[in-house]
């Protein structure tokens, strides 16, 4: 009985561990947000808006105005002790709002990457549906999971996620147009 016992067991671990009952066949992942800023039109659309007037002016401010943060933050540090305590008051209330400046361009400049964003969701959004459907029949996808709505996958595996390979359709479906 005992033999019988160790035989059942062994030959139930030995089907349940197999491969195959992990199958994921007909099962994918896809990140949107990777496909709208990883195709060759958003890598252009990006260096387009780095590249204008507007986005580099905020960028400039931003960067002299953290110049001078840092510089008012080394001389804290270097001449605090003969500073006097209305002295170091002035400078750490100057360093604030040159962080709060920096802030208000930093919100600026993301807000002008997020109007590219949506322009490219906007634009793409009807691309990426076709290639994605094509790639669905294609590939005969029963399911199709966005992966926010997961907790984890292997985004290294091909198989499951099919992002990548949705942006190669996709630059090549742009260079078409």
């Amino acid at each position: 009985m005992k033999k019988l016992f160790i035989f059942i067991s062994s030959l139930l671990l030995t089907v349940f561990s197999l491969p195959s009952w992990a199958n994921l066949e007909g099962v994918a992942v896809i990140d949107y947000q990777t496909i709208f800023l990883g195709t060759d039109l958003a890598r252009t659309s990006f260096e387009e808006l780095r590249e204008s007037g507007d986005y580099k002016e905020l960028m400039e401010e931003a960067q002299l105005k953290d110049s001078e943060r840092l510089s008012i933050a080394e001389e804290l540090n270097k001449d605090s002790s003969t500073m006097s305590d209305e002295e170091q008051s002035e400078k750490l209330k100057k360093a604030q709002s040159l962080y709060q400046d920096i802030q208000f361009l930093t919100q600026k400049m993301q807000t002008l990457e997020n109007e590219v964003v949506q322009k490219l969701q906007a634009d793409q959004g009807p691309n990426v549906q076709k290639v994605l459907n094509d790639l669905i029949v294609a590939k005969k996808i029963t399911l199709l999971f966005n992966s926010q709505a997961l907790l984890a996958y292997d985004r290294t595996n091909p198989l499951i996620n099919i992002t990548p390979e949705v942006i190669e359709l996709l630059n090549q479906a742009n260079s078409k147009d």
